[in-house]
């Protein structure tokens, strides 16, 4: 094994080479108060013109668009609100808040969008577009879908069946002239309907799963559909039979798509792999095998002889399909991110993707923060910075937490070129724990390091606060709440650790002896029940923060109200305001001037702490705040939300 070592590194740079991967460096304008952001919110959706020369990527931050020949970014179209699902025709996007459509956004790529409000309710779970008549279909959790004129904003058709089924519509599907629509509305079940007349002129049994994905033939004459069971049901659109059904070696079914000559089928797998089929002969021909993730979009370009694919982290492949090369490939970088750890010099932060993969980066120059590396590891939960920034904790799904050694140097040729392909190569290679902290018997929910680095801590789902010495791995205390514990803090002396519960208290105790110092309850006069905050009903304190003195904790309890108390005297200090939603993360300024809250809601507010006044607000996505940190003297605040790491300038 040792001789072939070399001649497979010699293979894969000879692929790497001859593949060409450009690594996209692209940025949306930021709006304002924002200096630089990480992440573009994921991929929510990806489509093809009608014209078939561009793919538009819809994510947390704006629709990025391609050409759809060289892969190169052409245009950024930002959004305010968080894009839920888009219909890519030449011009047309549905912008959504939550799950709720709200507008139609007609837009020129060279001039400013402006609104067609849509005509009565408007929620769904997908989108349609016919181009040919020019209507837009929405299905919804209601069991209906509702077309609109796109121009317009006219409710023009609303399909519900009149049987007692109701359950959400997973997926629609218009015919190529535009007078039907497919609509899978049932666990087992595909309704055809005429847009003209809005009759329901058929039922297709078959699936065993919610349909999630269909597609027309480009003649009509044949409706593809998938469900969870990873078989393409392909129906005759005249008798409305199902002829033919393709199966074989397909894990999870994402995404299909026809060529425009109608002799290929692509099927999209949650593994990575794309299956081609022989339309005619329903014979699989080629399988593409180059993505490592999940499949977001599979499109064929006019000629029918080029695919490109999307996977779930954005990166784009197009791919010759008479040979079955790929030809091109375009990192993006569309992952999700979660949370996120501060080196305590402000000089790096790793961050958790959505898929639990940790990330570092150098953020020295905050307004271009630069990925140094990828820690290829098992499924992580939460990530802490050590003092000293030499080494990263991870807690993971095995009731175990880890020490990682940051000093790993990176193949130079390598360095930034973290792709699909590398993180194979690389990943078995480098990253190996030094430390490991067994003990729980649960899963681990949250860590924290000591200010001098000697001591480790962790809660967990077993109710207990552990603290262990990050020399030898063993366990110097053991304290138990009667919930979880959910919240960890350091005070800035490093003497005092505090943990928060779903038992609704907060504990103080000395870090050094494990002794008891102070318990802080939320209600004094509600007894606590076992597991009552699990099922919905009490407090949980779900994040802590120290004042930079020491002489204040404050706590986020899971509810719209702001909790701070006097760390001696345990007593409430009073402040007044709230949120509307409840409050998720909070966090100081380094100079104890500035405090800042977040809520489940997007909604982030600064305060002044000396006069208790409320300073800025920022809505910044509708949906959880996760964690948020002050750098460079609390001129900087960063924060994760909708998967999407942001950097506020924080000066007037």
């Amino acid at each position: 094994m040792k001789n072939r070592l070399p001649l497979i590194l010699i293979l894969l740079w000879i692929t790497l080479m001859y593949v060409p991967i450009l690594i996209a460096q692209e940025t949306l304008p930021p709006p304002k108060g924002i200096i630089a952001q990480i992440g573009k919110g994921g991929v929510g959706s990806v489509q093809y013109s009608a014209d078939g020369t561009r793919i538009g990527i819809i994510s947390g931050t704006g629709i990025w668009i391609y050409d759809a020949t060289t892969l190169k970014l052409t245009s950024v179209i930002p959004n305010t609100p968080r894009l839920y699902n888009s219909g890519f025709p030449p011009d047309i996007n549905v912008i959504a808040r939550n799950t709720t459509f709200r507008y139609l956004h007609i837009w020129n790529t060279d001039t400013s969008p402006h609104k067609v409000q849509l005509a009565g309710r408007a929620s769904g779970n997908c989108i349609a577009y016919s181009a040919e008549r020019g209507t837009i279909a929405i299905g919804g959790s209601d069991s209906t879908t509702r077309i609109w004129d796109a121009k317009t904003g006219e409710l023009k058709q609303t399909l519900q069946r009149t049987d007692d089924v109701r359950t959400e519509i997973h997926s629609i599907a218009f015919s190529p002239d535009g007078t039907l629509l497919a609509a899978g509305d049932g666990p087992d079940t595909i309704s055809i309907w005429n847009t003209v007349t809005a009759e329901h002129k058929h039922e297709l049994k078959g699936h065993t799963n919610d349909v999630k994905n269909m597609a027309f033939s480009p003649d009509g004459s044949t409706l593809a559909s998938i469900s969870g069971d990873s078989n393409i049901f392909l129906w005759n659109t005249q008798t409305w039979q199902q002829t033919e059904t393709l199966t074989g070696d397909m894990t999870s079914i994402e995404r299909i798509a026809y060529s425009q000559d109608g002799e290929l089928l692509a099927a999209g797998c949650g593994d990575g792999r794309i299956h081609l089929w022989d339309a005619n002969t329903g014979k699989l021909r080629k399988m593409l095998t180059a993505h490592q993730n999940r499949i977001s979009a599979v499109v064929f370009v006019k000629d029918s002889r080029t695919l490109v694919s999307c996977s779930e982290h954005g990166t784009l492949r197009k791919w010759d399909v008479n040979t079955g090369e790929n030809t091109l490939s375009v990192e993006n970088d569309y992952d999700t991110f979660s949370k996120f750890a501060l080196s305590h010099d402000g000089k790096k932060l790793a961050a958790l993707s959505e898929f639990s993969t940790p990330y570092l980066f150098d953020i020295t120059v905050p307004t271009s923060p630069k990925l140094i590396k990828r820690i290829h590891t098992r499924r992580v939960g939460n990530i802490a910075f050590s003092p000293d920034g030499k080494t990263i904790a991870t807690e993971e799904t095995d009731q175990t937490a880890y020490l990682w050694d940051m000093k790993i140097d990176i193949p130079k040729h390598l360095n930034g070129l973290l792709t699909e392909i590398d993180t194979t190569l690389w990943g078995m290679k480098v990253d190996r724990p030094k430390l490991s902290f067994k003990g729980h018997t649960a899963q681990i929910a949250c860590i924290a390091f000591s200010p001098d680095g000697n001591t480790f801590a962790t809660g967990g789902f077993d109710n207990t606060l552990r603290l262990w010495d990050t020399t030898t791995g063993k366990t110097k205390t053991i304290k138990e709440h009667k919930g979880w514990v959910e919240s960890l803090a350091f005070s800035p002396d490093g003497k005092t650790i505090a943990s928060g519960s779903t038992d609704a208290t907060l504990h103080l105790w000395d870090s050094h002896t494990g002794a008891e110092k102070r318990v802080i309850r939320l209600s004094n006069t509600d007894p606590f029940e076992e597991n009552q905050a699990m099922r919905g009903g009490g407090k949980s304190i779900v994040d802590i923060a120290f004042s930079p003195d020491g002489k204040t904790i404050a706590a986020a309890a899971y509810d719209p109200n702001i909790y701070l108390w006097d760390v001696d005297t345990g007593k409430r200090e009073p402040f007044p305001h709230t949120h509307r939603r409840s409050i998720v993360t909070l966090a100081f300024s380094p100079d104890g001037k500035l405090f800042v809250t977040a809520d489940a809601d997007g909604i982030m507010k600064i305060y002044d702490v000396s006069g208790k006044k409320l300073l800025r607000m920022f809505d910044i996505g509708n949906s959880r705040v996760e964690n948020l940190e002050f750098i460079i003297d609390g001129k900087i605040l960063i924060s994760v939300c909708g998967g999407v790491i942001t950097f506020w300038d924080m000066m007037p």
